[in-house]
């Protein structure tokens, strides 16, 4: 894994952390399919054990729920 992708990777587990918090505070409930996303990135170790899908999927609930 190079510089690059580390950044990328360390950025999405950083949004994602922030996105669970912030749900979490608000007291709402993430649907089964964002439980089923957020997993995967959870379980991921670098950005190739993602896939495309995943990562679209993450970027429509990060605007879901207005993370940036």
């Amino acid at each position: 894994m190079d510089k690059e992708e580390k950044k990328e990777f360390a950025r999405l587990k950083k949004r994602t952390s922030k996105l669970i918090n912030k749900v979490d505070d608000k007291c709402l409930e993430f649907t089964n399919i964002e439980v089923a996303t957020i997993s995967k990135v959870g379980h991921a170790e670098s950005m190739k054990d993602i896939s495309w899908l995943v990562m679209h999927q993450m970027d429509l609930i990060f605007d879901k729920y207005k993370i940036r």
